[in-house]
Order: C-alpha cells, then sequence, then structure tokens
C-alpha cells in the first residue's frame, strides 16, 4: 500500500508518518523506486500509536521499544532457522542435543 492509504488505514496525518519514518520506526519495502508499506507495518503503526496515545511513552521510549522489538524479532528468526538446521540432523544427533539442552537448563 502507498503512503496515503497507510495514513488512511491508521487515521494518522502525513506529517506523522514523515516522523515515524524520519526515525526509521516504520521503512516502507523499495518496489519500483516507490515506497510500498505492508500488513506488517500496519502492525508496528498500530503498536507506534498505542505506545504514544494510549500509554504517554515519548519518542525516545519508542525508540528503544522499537529496537528491541527488531531484536525480539531477529532472535525469533534465528531461532527457526537453528530449529530447522537440528531437524535436518539424524535422530542421534538431535537426542543429544535435547540432552544437552535438558543438562544446562
Amino acid at each position: 500500500m502507498r503512503h496515503s492509504e497507510f495514513c488512511e488505514r491508521l487515521s494518522i496525518e502525513h506529517s506523522t508518518l514523515s516522523i515515524w519514518m524520519e526515525q526509521g520506526w516504520v521503512v516502507p519495502a523499495k518496489n519500483d523506486g516507490r515506497g510500498e508499506f505492508h500488513d506488517a507495518d500496519v502492525a508496528r503503526g498500530l503498536l507506534i500509536l498505542d505506545l504514544s496515545e494510549t500509554m504517554g511513552v515519548n519518542h525516545e521510549g519508542i525508540d528503544v521499544i522499537m529496537a528491541l522489538v527488531d531484536q525480539v524479532h531477529g532472535l525469533r528468526s534465528k531461532l527457526q532457522a537453528l530449529t530447522d538446521a537440528i531437524r535436518d540432523q539424524d535422530e542421534q544427533v538431535q537426542r543429544q542435543i535435547l540432552q544437552s539442552l535438558e543438562r544446562s537448563s
């Protein structure tokens, strides 16, 4: 979706979207040289609105929270890749990994 549709869906002004983009809180994907937003961007926008309007979090707080959200998302991706790699191993290796995890917890 284009910038105007994004703003309409979230009921925000274009100037608000510009601030969010400058802060790096939402970054449109490039498609044919134009920025496009996706459903994940809408979800981020809704989170930003909730943080700022409902909870009263300031810009510095939103910076921290969005960075943490991005870190968690990255960690989830890495954990999924690790899980997939373990599934690719034979059963003996999988059992050894599970035993090692059980000992460490």
